[in-house]
């Protein structure tokens, strides 16, 4: 299970503010189709931004349940919400994805964004959404294939290590491949799964890869297999292509979308 410390969560929040994860969740959204006075669940809500976007859509008259296991980020969720206006009527709670704090058949939809490929116990966290759905509500699921993901950079094959280092931070880095077996074995009905990739050809605040590279250098360099300097040299490589015009970056993430 990946932790996240206050640097960590600063980059996590900048990264989901980048253009094409705000497109990412217009792209949620629109397969919840959230509507006035319906109760929605964000499963690894994070900094917040997709449950009070939720939460605005809902309105006064719904609920939005976030919930992560990380107070940090259940915190910058909570402040989100107070400064989007819609904190009174969001609510936040550290739980996980295989113990939802819901009753049964109470919810519209259920959202989850990079939030599955770290949960160990898939068949329970999936059983736990089909139990919590009304019949016909709806859940969207969004996760990497990190298999796809391509990093440009001079020196080759520390990249492939590096990349393959970082697969040691999720437990599923091969999820999307897994869903819809995963949905069916719940008795939730796949209605559609679509490919969201993301692609940066420059190192720039807008740019998703340009916030997440000290994210990826910091855990291979402690825990991936390589020094620290080893990372550091790769995540400064990495940043070099942009002066030589051959800055690179793509990963494939997959919208699904499944019915109770």
């Amino acid at each position: 299970m990946a932790t996240f410390d206050a640097s960590a969560a600063q980059r996590l929040g900048r990264a989901y503010a980048t253009p094409h994860v705000v497109a990412q969740r217009a792209r949620t959204r629109q397969a919840v189709a959230p509507r006035p006075g319906q109760r929605i669940l964000d499963v690894g809500c994070g900094p917040g931004l997709l449950a009070c976007e939720l939460a605005a859509a809902v309105g006064p008259a719904g609920t939005v349940i976030a919930i992560d296991t990380s107070e940090q980020m259940l915190g910058a969720a909570a402040q989100r919400a107070t400064q989007d206006g819609v904190v009174e009527w969001t609510r936040f709670a550290r739980a996980d994805a295989t113990a939802l704090p819901v009753a049964d058949g109470c919810l519209h939809a259920v959202t989850g964004t990079q939030v599955y490929e770290y949960v160990p116990d898939l068949a329970r966290a999936f059983a736990e959404i089909a139990r919590v759905l009304r019949p016909g509500g709806r859940v969207a699921i969004v996760d990497t294939d990190w298999d796809s993901c391509v990093w440009h950079a001079s020196d080759r094959r520390r990249t492939r290590r590096v990349l393959e280092a970082w697969r040691g931070h999720f437990t599923h880095p091969d999820l999307p491949a897994r869903l819809p077996a995963l949905l069916a074995g719940a008795d939730l009905r796949l209605e559609s799964l679509v490919a969201l990739p993301l692609v940066d050809i420059s190192y720039d605040a807008d740019a998703f890869s340009r916030w997440m590279l000290g994210t990826v250098a910091e855990f291979v360099g402690a825990r991936g297999g390589l020094t620290p300097d080893e990372a550091h040299a790769w995540a400064d490589d990495v940043r070099a292509q942009q002066t030589r015009g051959g800055y690179f970056f793509s990963v494939c993430r997959y919208l699904a979308l499944a019915r109770c």
